[in-house]
């Protein structure tokens, strides 16, 4: 645990001095044509219509020459990539990253995008790859409705992430127990993961925020919608993440906010709950499954390493059709 913080603290440094080269592309999913249309009401009750965001694919192939976080600042890159990779690498690597100088990361995200360039919620990281170390480094996040964060090494699946805080330690499970304030048994819609105030609260699983506000006990909630009527729900947050409104998409992996002790809590934890058609299910079994789809075979799992690699080249191999000031609005 302590060389996963040693990690953050080493790229939270952020020297001054970094320089990067890169290309890019934007890339319309087949899945949002910029033709289609769809229906909105007016203040005045009447139907017009306003053409659909189109969903944007971006890559960029960074130059590292001091940290990471400078590179990306450099580069002008958007500032929550950088506080994610340092989160989730510093969970899967077992030792500090460092580099050496003129080392490569390769990012690959999407971001959806009014016709006037602007755009509409958080943008979502689907490939980090840092190619240069002596291992070649992978991060894949799902794009489709179920499937966690995997970790690769040398093209090898090493490991999955499927809970919400990253190196938590779980206090208390899904079922019937006492209560830690009121005493009695009751039945604990969920399971409780302790960790220090302020440590990230990440999205299991891609989805929509359906959710962000107080719930009595719960404290600051954050709700994710996810396919087959489920939901996730964060409890107990001590903030937000600024950037998030209802409706947005979120990727497995993207930061909803920070363990707190709002609400009814002993400590700092986050209470952690999967339900379906408003029912709850335990997280950790069937919840884990709905959400998470059943688990890959190798081979699938290296497909699917292949094919973000694919768009990933796609992304920075072909010419821009927006201009550079729109990708940075």
């Amino acid at each position: 645990m302590t060389q996963r913080w040693l990690l953050i603290g080493f790229m939270s440094l952020c020297p001054v001095v970094a320089e990067a080269s890169w290309r890019e592309q934007l890339l319309l999913s087949p899945t949002e044509p910029t033709t289609n249309e769809v229906q909105a009401v007016t203040q005045q009750d009447h139907f017009t219509t306003q053409p659909r965001p189109d969903t944007l694919t971006f890559g960029r192939d960074v130059i590292i020459e001091t940290s990471l976080c400078a590179a990306l600042s450099a580069e002008e890159v958007t500032s929550p990539f950088a506080t994610k990779l340092e989160t989730l690498l510093g969970e899967f690597m077992e030792a500090p990253l460092e580099f050496s100088g003129s080392e490569r990361i390769q990012l690959l995200w999407e971001e959806d995008r009014r016709q006037d360039g602007s755009r509409i919620g958080p943008p979502r990281l689907s490939y980090a790859g840092l190619p240069d170390q002596a291992e070649r480094l992978e991060v894949v996040w799902p794009v489709a409705k179920k499937g966690s964060v995997m970790f690769f090494k040398n093209e090898i699946l090493l490991e999955t992430l499927q809970l919400p805080v990253l190196g938590a330690r779980l206090t208390s499970r899904f079922g019937n127990r006492r209560h830690p304030v009121y005493g009695e048994v009751r039945s604990h819609d969920g399971i409780d993961l302790a960790a220090p105030y302020g440590t990230p609260v990440i999205t299991t699983a891609p989805g929509r925020i359906s959710f962000i506000g107080r719930q009595g006990g719960y404290g600051r909630v954050i709700e994710v919608e996810h396919a087959m009527g489920a939901i996730s729900r964060y409890t107990h947050l001590s903030r937000f993440s600024p950037q998030l409104v209802v409706g947005d998409l979120v990727n497995a992996g993207q930061v909803l906010g920070e363990v707190g002790t709002s609400g009814v809590a002993t400590g700092p934890n986050l209470h952690y709950e999967v339900r379906v058609d408003d029912q709850p299910v335990d997280p950790l079994d069937q919840g884990q499954r709905i959400i998470l789809g059943e688990q890959l075979t190798r081979l699938e799992y290296q497909a699917l390493l292949n094919e973000v690699r694919g768009r990933f080249e796609q992304a920075i191999g072909m010419p821009s059709v927006y201009d550079l000031i729109t990708l940075n609005q």
